[in-house]
């Protein structure tokens, strides 16, 4: 009886050895797609495909791309880009894999949607609030309409405008940082203005239009309406820098 036991607890060990190498090696991988820099993107952007299969010991994948349902392959590649994208790249994307040389095969992935929108425009407000004392703090927050991931930003003066177009000034210490806000710890005369804003991502870069202007002005730059209007001559065009002069010919 005892021999029995040992064989019965031999096999069962085999058996188990036997079920578990075969799964191991029959279990499919399910492949995985990514999208950069998003599933939501605008005409004109460039975007980039990936598919990830985690298989081990497999060395090397042969890829295959379907799009919103079609059996037909689109791209063999690991990443596939579209450069620029258009309307017409929107879609619900899948990726699969099969081993080259080998036998093996991974599960279709779940599908991605990639949305391609018309060109964004960048949006900016102030906070707290546009009439400044010197020495208060301001920020000037730029967003992009249905969209968040991967911009950069850069914030602007309304130098000059014409009936055609508008002049726009770089500000000097303008971060173009990931962060959306420009902000100024203690207003000063010289932030007195017209501002837009900016956005960009991407390589090459992709940019936004630019943002509705907004004005900020800070009491007690000008004792005089003409002193207003001589320092800011250059924007006389500009109705916003108007209402500025007017508004601080009336403290």
């Amino acid at each position: 009886l005892f021999i029995d036991i040992i064989v019965f607890i031999y096999l069962l060990y085999y058996h188990i050895i036997f079920f578990v190498t075969c799964y191991h090696f029959t279990e499919r991988p399910k492949a995985k797609v990514s999208i950069k820099p998003d599933q939501h993107v605008f005409r004109g952007d460039t975007v980039t495909l990936r598919c990830d299969i985690d298989g081990e010991g497999v060395t090397s994948w042969q890829y295959s791309w379907y799009k919103d349902g079609s059996g037909s392959v689109f791209s063999e590649l690991q990443e596939h880009t579209f450069s620029p994208v258009t309307e017409s790249d929107a879609g619900k994307y899948f990726c699969y894999g099969a081993e080259r040389g080998g036998s093996r095969t991974s599960n279709i992935s779940d599908a991605v949607t990639l949305k391609v929108s018309d060109r964004p425009q960048a949006v900016l407000s102030v906070s707290p609030q546009k009439w400044l004392t010197e020495g208060d703090p301001v920020s000037l927050i730029c967003e992009v309409n249905s969209s968040s991931t991967g911009w950069t930003f850069s914030w602007y003066t309304l130098t000059a405008s014409s009936e055609s177009s508008n002049h726009y000034q770089l500000l000097s210490d303008s971060s173009r940082g990931a962060g959306g806000s420009y902000n100024v710890s203690s207003a000063a005369v010289k932030h007195t203005g017209v501002y837009v804003c900016r956005a960009e991502r991407g390589e090459p870069a992709y940019k936004t239009t630019y943002s509705n202007t907004q004005p900020v002005w800070v009491t007690g730059e000008f004792k005089h309406l003409n002193d207003c209007l001589k320092k800011n001559d250059h924007q006389s065009q500009q109705n916003s820098t108007l209402h500025i002069c007017l508004s601080l010919s009336e403290l």
